[in-house]
């Protein structure tokens, strides 16, 4: 008898708690009734990192209320969604109508900013084409030139000096890859943009050397001379100075003086 009672008590209990778990998935949606419950509620689901309902309540806002003078930070959030949601195409695009529509806003700096990374998130490794790299060089040129005084501005030259160590690895690795193949016109062109442009970056006196055989190659040897003591004066530490040392000496008379 005690069994049975027992039995009963425990199918009980169960059936409460499964009643309550019930009622509590029963429980009204809190709906919102002004501007700023939207992005509140908004907000508490971009927190939980459910961006897609987020942007619904930021939707609705703006279709709620157009004329708010909230509607800023409504599409600003949007794109936020977007952003944290890693839709970055959708939410670069977001970012841009922010801009468009409220360049003065105290929220475009931020925007500015959030454009060159949705770029900076889709770069590829440097052996690929490097479209999105050269977007979000050019967002954050943009950012630098416009916004100095931002406090996001160390974050931008850090992602800044990122990118073109990236674009300069690509220059390189081209380069490379024609200097190889023996086609040694096309390396040379290669080799002249990345030491022009990226003259900072390491391995240029990698470049220097190669850029220098290309032309001795190409039986420019007045080039391949000045190339080979550019990279003797200003790297004498380098690997290649040996073998720069020994190019000079072989090369065919140039009427020059070596210094």
């Amino acid at each position: 008898m005690r069994c049975v009672v027992s039995r009963l008590l425990t199918a009980g209990a169960l059936l409460l708690v499964t009643w309550g778990l019930l009622c509590s998935g029963c429980a009204k949606k809190e709906q919102p009734q002004t501007p700023q419950d939207y992005l509140r509620l908004g907000d508490q689901e971009l927190g939980r990192k459910r961006e897609t309902q987020a942007r619904k309540y930021y939707e609705q806002f703006l279709e709620q209320y157009p004329d708010s003078d909230l509607k800023a930070q409504a599409q600003f959030k949007i794109a936020d969604a977007l952003y944290h949601g890693r839709n970055y195409l959708e939410a670069r695009f977001e970012y841009q109508k922010f801009l468009e529509l409220y360049p003065l806003h105290p929220l475009a700096s931020r925007a500015q900013f959030q454009l060159s990374m949705c770029s900076l998130q889709t770069i590829q490794t440097f052996d690929r084409a490097q479209q999105h790299t050269k977007e979000a060089l050019q967002a954050l040129r943009f950012f630098r030139s416009k916004y100095p005084q931002d406090p996001l501005m160390d974050q931008a030259e850090e992602h800044i000096q990122f990118l073109r160590r990236r674009l300069a690895a690509h220059e390189f690795a081209v380069a490379r890859f024609y200097y190889r193949k023996k086609a040694y016109h096309a390396a040379i062109g290669r080799f002249l943009n990345l030491i022009q442009v990226y003259p900072e970056v390491p391995d240029i006196d990698a470049a220097l050397y190669m850029l220098a055989d290309s032309y001795r190659e190409e039986e420019n040897y007045i080039k391949a001379q000045g190339v080979l003591q550019l990279l003797v004066e200003r790297f004498p530490s380098s690997t290649y100075l040996e073998r720069a040392r020994a190019q000079l000496r072989t090369l065919p008379k140039t009427g020059i003086t070596l210094q």
